[in-house]
């Protein structure tokens, strides 16, 4: 039973021994004076006894209390020791995980450290070899223009190009270079394709370099500035340095019917192409000067044309051989269709003539069965005894 009960029960037991005492109070004085001295006494007894509940249950109620203060205070003794340990064991794990997290932090930072360190180390020394390598690209376009502001080593280098294009994309007997077409003059191309004709003889067809390119750079200098009137100006003189260029091969290098009706004008740089296209007047004045003007683009499409002519041409060169192989092979068929012929006859005969000795073989067989059976002995009945002979 549980303090809180049994305090319930005290009370209830002291208010129970109250209303006797009233009941019996007022049963005393209702009663009549008649009643004899042993009533009184009997009730006196019962009052006192009735007293000396009352006086327990006041007594168990004072232990009752004393008792229950003394367990709430132990409780709360306790509670409060348990309590102080939780809150020292939580201080403890707080101080163990701030001191672990501190330590991983340590660690990951000290390595995410290293790591961007290294990172940025790597990419420095990248950072230094680009720079070293736009130093050496620098030191390489200060060539290109040395080579580009000198007339001879810009032509040699156009030349350069044109026989690399012309080295993959022609056999080596199907073009040449530096061909002097007019025994009357000096002056030779850069490079000739040989063409076949139909009589066997060779068509040169003129190919020169040519690349104007300090009117090409003043043309992209006033179109990077947005100079208009530069520009215009720069266009008209690059269109009347290419129509000089083209006069000159138009006079030394078309010669029919040593060369074709038209020579190519090879403009090393496709961009320096695409101006010159764009330049009003000068296609007019090329196609009627009978030049064709190609960047390397369109004369690699040229010359794989070419190419598909000179296999034509070999096709056709081949056609009368192939024609009579053919007619030799005809002959020959015939021939072997005899032989053939021939051959079969003979494998007849000899089918027959196998067929007609294996009938003999067995005629043989039959007689030579009939002997065996009519020999002394060919049953296994008689056996030669020691001094017997058949």
């Amino acid at each position: 039973m549980t303090e809180k009960a049994l305090l319930v029960l005290c009370i209830v037991l002291l208010a129970f021994c109250a209303f006797l005492l009233l009941l019996l109070l007022a049963r005393g004085k209702g009663r009549e004076n008649g009643k004899n001295d042993g009533g009184v006494d009997a009730l006196k007894e019962k009052i006192d006894k009735l007293g000396g509940i009352v006086d327990y249950t006041n007594k168990s109620i004072t232990s009752l209390g004393s008792m229950t203060e003394y367990r709430l205070n132990n409780i709360q003794k306790t509670v409060s020791e348990q309590l102080r340990y939780v809150a020292d064991n939580n201080q403890r794990s707080l101080d163990e995980i701030r001191r672990t997290v501190d330590t991983r932090l340590a660690e990951t930072l000290d390595t995410k450290l290293t790591e961007s360190y290294s990172v940025i180390q790597q990419r420095l020394e990248a950072v230094y070899r680009g720079i070293g390598e736009v130093r050496s690209l620098a030191a390489g376009v200060a060539d290109i223009k040395k080579v580009f502001s000198n007339v001879k080593l810009r032509g040699t280098w156009g030349e350069a190009q044109l026989g690399a294009l012309l080295s993959q994309m022609l056999a080596p007997n199907q073009y040449a270079a530096s061909v002097k077409l007019n025994p009357l003059s000096d002056g030779m191309v850069d490079f000739a394709v040989l063409l076949p004709d139909r009589d066997g003889n060779t068509v040169y067809l003129p190919i020169d370099s040519k690349f104007p390119v300090e009117e090409y750079q003043r043309l992209v200098e006033a179109g990077n500035a947005c100079d208009r009137e530069a520009e215009e100006r720069a266009a008209k003189n690059l269109g009347r340095a290419v129509k000089l260029q083209a006069d000159s091969i138009s006079a030394k290098y078309i010669l029919p019917p040593r060369t074709t009706d038209f020579a190519v004008m090879y403009l090393p740089i496709e961009s320096l192409y695409a101006e010159v296209l764009k330049i009003p007047g000068v296609g007019e004045y090329l196609s009627m000067k009978r030049i064709l003007v190609c960047g390397p683009t369109n004369l690699a499409a040229l010359l794989s044309t070419l190419q598909t002519g000179f296999k034509v041409s070999a096709i056709e060169k081949r056609s009368q051989e192939l024609w009579q192989l053919l007619a030799a092979f005809k002959h020959e068929f015939g021939k072997f269709t005899e032989v053939l012929d021939k051959t079969q006859k003979k494998l007849q005969e000899a089918q027959d003539t196998i067929e007609t000795a294996a009938g003999r073989t067995r005629i043989i067989a039959k007689k030579l069965r009939s002997v065996d059976l009519g020999l002394p002995g060919a049953d296994g009945g008689d056996t030669d005894g020691p001094s017997g002979t058949p």
